[in-house]
C-alpha cells in the first residue's frame, strides 16, 4: 500500500533540512524507497504497510531536534479527497487558491469564528477543504485557534495534493 506523508513545519524558518536528509531519517524509521515531493515536508512510501504517525513523529523529533506533527493518507484516501474536492477550479475573490488542511482525525467542532469573514471551508472526513479570499501570506487565519479547535494540522494546495494523487496513482 502507497501511505503518503504530510509533515507540518518543514523548513520553515529556522528549520532547514534537505530531501535527502529527511528521507535518510525516514529510511532509518524501517520504511523502504521513500521519496520527496518537493521541500515541503511530503513524503510518499511506496511499500508502508502499516504505519504509526506518532511513532514517526518521534522518531523525527529524535533525530531533528524539534517536534514534527505527522498526518498520513493513503494513496487511496488522497484519490478520494481529490474525486471529493468541493472548490476545485474556483478562485477567492482576492485569488486564493483550494486549500487542503489535513486534520488527525474527523472533527465536528464549529469552525464558523475560526475563518475569516468571507473564506468558503468544508469539512470532509479528515481535511477541511478550504477556499481562502486571497494570498495564504495575507488571510488573517489564526492557526493557533484552528489548531486550539482541530486538534493539530499542516495545509497544502489542492493543487500539490492532485499532483501528489497523480504521481502515485501508478503505485496502488
Amino acid at each position: 500500500m502507497t501511505v503518503v506523508v504530510f509533515l507540518r513545519g518543514m523548513n520553515l524558518g529556522k528549520r532547514r533540512i534537505t530531501n535527502e536528509a529527511l528521507l535518510a531519517v525516514v529510511e532509518r524509521s524501517g520504511f523502504d524507497d521513500p521519496s520527496a515531493y518537493q521541500a515541503s515536508g511530503n513524503i510518499i512510501l511506496p511499500f508502508a504497510d502499516d504505519i504509526h504517525p506518532a511513532q514517526l513523529g518521534r522518531t523525527l523529533h529524535e533525530e531533528l531536534g524539534y517536534e514534527v506533527d505527522v498526518f498520513t493518507r493513503t494513496g487511496e484516501e488522497l484519490a478520494g479527497l481529490v474525486a471529493a474536492a468541493p472548490f476545485d477550479g474556483e478562485q477567492g475573490e482576492g485569488g486564493g487558491k483550494p486549500q487542503v488542511i489535513f486534520l488527525h482525525g474527523p472533527s465536528d467542532a464549529d469552525l464558523s469564528t475560526v475563518f475569516p469573514a468571507g473564506d468558503r471551508y468544508k469539512v470532509i472526513g479528515s481535511e477541511i477543504h478550504w477556499l481562502p479570499q486571497g494570498r495564504l501570506s495575507e488571510s488573517t487565519l489564526s492557526l493557533s485557534a484552528l489548531d486550539s479547535a482541530v486538534g493539530g494540522t499542516t495545509t497544502r494546495t489542492l493543487g500539490t495534493v492532485q499532483r501528489i494523487t497523480a504521481r502515485i496513482s501508478h503505485l496502488q
